[in-house]
């Protein structure tokens, strides 16, 4: 009986010590494969295909993007989300979504951001009111401005009036939200508008009704509509009458 279990005990440590020899041997080859693996150029990215539309960014300009992280030159090692945050730097890209695909590429599908307006002159905004920043390229968009906190209701603002005043012929060249909230428009044929906070609707349709018939409307500088009734002319002499009085008081004083 002493023998016997002897034998079985001996059995018992002979074929734990084989099972961990084969387990020792599996996880030594396991992370030899991952130091293979993670080891510089060993599996690098050797292609990168673009997929979307895009009318305003350039190839090169994504190339060049995803080339300048430091794990490009590893498969496995690079990130998909560190190339989506690079990608979605790029001034004209909207959204990106990335994937790799054994054993050497990289793919990217870009949607590129949809201009609707320019922005405080230096930014513009996408169809959502979002404000982003790239080259207009030669795009002609109306010039919206305001508050960067308020730009998806000055661009809401804008499709609003427009669908008042464009039917009658009148273009919009501009919309300003200024610091108290008060709206100001002005035309391409520079005529501004002055509307206030509220009942803006009343008050472009008292424009729409009164402005033709003012005379000499090639002399209106602004329109001033912040009454409950009837409005304001400004003419572009008592302007210019205006800033010569001004340079006058100015010599005055010099003198």
């Amino acid at each position: 009986m002493t023998s016997a279990a002897t034998r079985t005990r001996l059995a018992f440590i002979g074929g734990l010590t084989f099972f961990m020899a084969v387990l020792s041997a599996l996880l030594w080859g396991l992370w030899l494969l991952v130091v293979w693996m993670t080891a510089a150029n060993q599996v690098p990215v050797n292609h990168l295909t673009i997929q979307g539309e895009h009318k305003y960014l350039s190839r090169d300009d994504v190339r060049q993007a995803v080339l300048a992280l430091p794990e490009v030159g590893n498969f496995f090692a690079l990130e998909v989300d560190q190339v989506q945050q690079q990608l979605q730097s790029l001034p004209w890209v909207y959204q990106a979504s990335v994937r790799k695909q054994w054993p050497d590429t990289v793919r990217v599908y870009l949607v590129e951001q949809q201009a609707a307006a320019r922005w405080n002159q230096n930014a513009m905004l996408n169809t959502q009111g979002e404000v982003f920043r790239a080259s207009p390229q030669g795009l002609q968009l109306v010039s919206l401005s305001g508050p960067d906190e308020e730009s998806a209701r000055v661009l809401e603002e804008y499709r609003h009036v427009q669908t008042l005043l464009q039917p009658r012929g009148y273009e919009i060249e501009r919309v300003h939200l200024t610091p108290r909230r008060s709206w100001e428009l002005t035309l391409t044929s520079g005529i501004k508008l002055l509307l206030g906070r509220e009942d803006i609707e009343a008050r472009l349709q008292r424009f729409i009704d009164v402005y033709p018939g003012i005379e000499q409307r090639e002399r209106v500088a602004y329109l001033d509509l912040r009454y409950d009734t009837g409005l304001a002319v400004g003419w572009k002499q008592d302007e210019e009458t205006d800033n010569d009085q001004k340079r006058g008081k100015k010599s005055d004083r010099r003198a």
